[in-house]
């Protein structure tokens, strides 16, 4: 049975447990770097009931802008956007499957496989492209995305 992602955010602490040792999320959003990156995120950003900066989750606009500066600080991704009513999914629970997905590929000798010379596909990849781009990124795997949708195709083919 699949166990179910729970990102749990403990008084003082900085990391969020639930998230795989190597994704680059498992801390909190250092908002400042991420503006940086993509500087519109900046009219997202405010101070939460908690005394952190955030966002509103429940704006669109706010958690696409968010994805993108992920994707633009964390894997040099200059340019991501998704279609109007296409998913739009959190980049850190996807690092965490990709990130899970190579510990599977890991051989006996504890050596995690890098490069080209793996191959994947990705069935359904959506227009927002997101595991070809990690994966490719945090591993240098050769992704091929496959969809029926030629909206998220066109879209994945502009990512």
């Amino acid at each position: 049975m699949a166990k179910s992602l729970e990102l749990v955010y403990l008084a003082g602490m900085n990391e969020k447990t639930g998230l795989h040792p190597r994704n680059k999320h498992k801390s909190n959003y250092d908002f400042p770097e991420l503006v940086k990156s993509v500087p519109d995120l900046a009219k997202f950003v405010a101070v939460n009931k908690y005394g952190n900066d955030s966002i509103d989750f429940s704006n669109a606009t706010a958690v696409m802008t968010l994805n993108s500066a992920l994707l633009k600080h964390f894997y040099n991704i200059k340019s991501w956007n998704v279609p109007k009513n296409y998913l739009c999914p959190p980049i850190p629970g996807r690092a965490d499957y990709v990130h899970q997905i190579a510990d599977l590929l890991t051989g006996p000798d504890g050596k995690i496989p890098t490069g080209t010379q793996i191959k994947v596909l990705d069935v359904g990849v959506g227009a927002n492209c997101v595991y070809p781009l990690i994966a490719s990124r945090e591993y240098g795997w050769s992704i091929v995305g496959s969809d029926i949708d030629e909206v998220a195709v066109t879209n994945a083919e502009k990512i």
